[in-house]
């Protein structure tokens, strides 16, 4: 992945790296997500961080191609651990999630299904850390009736 920084790469190994950043794997909105995310607030007087939302990943085309990306780097390093099983729950569980977030997409407004996707991203994480990639092939009911419904 040489388009992609070491550090990156790193961040996505250990299970760090955070759904809002992957504007970092897609140098097609690499540059422009990185500057609208810093946003002036007139009421602090200055420049503030702000969540990720449908203004940086404007579609369900601007969020695949980087999250693609992410799956791909993410079943190389379950590759390298050895674990076939690893590899088959990341293969697996991206293609059926990505399958879902396209229905999804297709359902709901963007903006809603944006923001589930980024809650389950951060939930997912977690998991990984422990060693569980399976939970990317099934419906998080909360966060579809927090989001969604």
């Amino acid at each position: 992945f040489p388009h992609i920084e070491a550090g990156v790469l790193l961040e996505i190994a250990r299970h760090e790296f955070k759904p809002s950043d992957l504007s970092k794997l897609d140098s097609k909105y690499r540059d422009r997500n990185a500057r609208s995310v810093l946003e002036f607030d007139a009421g602090v007087g200055g420049f503030t961080l702000r969540e990720p939302s449908a203004k940086d990943y404007p579609s369900f085309h601007s969020l695949f191609a980087p999250l693609m990306t992410y799956f791909n780097v993410l079943m190389m390093f379950a590759a390298s651990s050895g674990s076939i099983a690893a590899v088959c729950q990341v293969a697996n569980g991206s293609m059926a999630y990505m399958s879902q977030l396209e229905q999804f997409h297709e359902d709901y407004q963007w903006s809603a299904v944006l923001a589930y996707h980024m809650d389950f991203h951060y939930k997912r994480r977690s998991c990984m850390t422990d060693g569980d990639y399976s939970g990317w092939d099934s419906i998080d009911s909360g966060l579809q009736a927090k989001h969604l419904i």
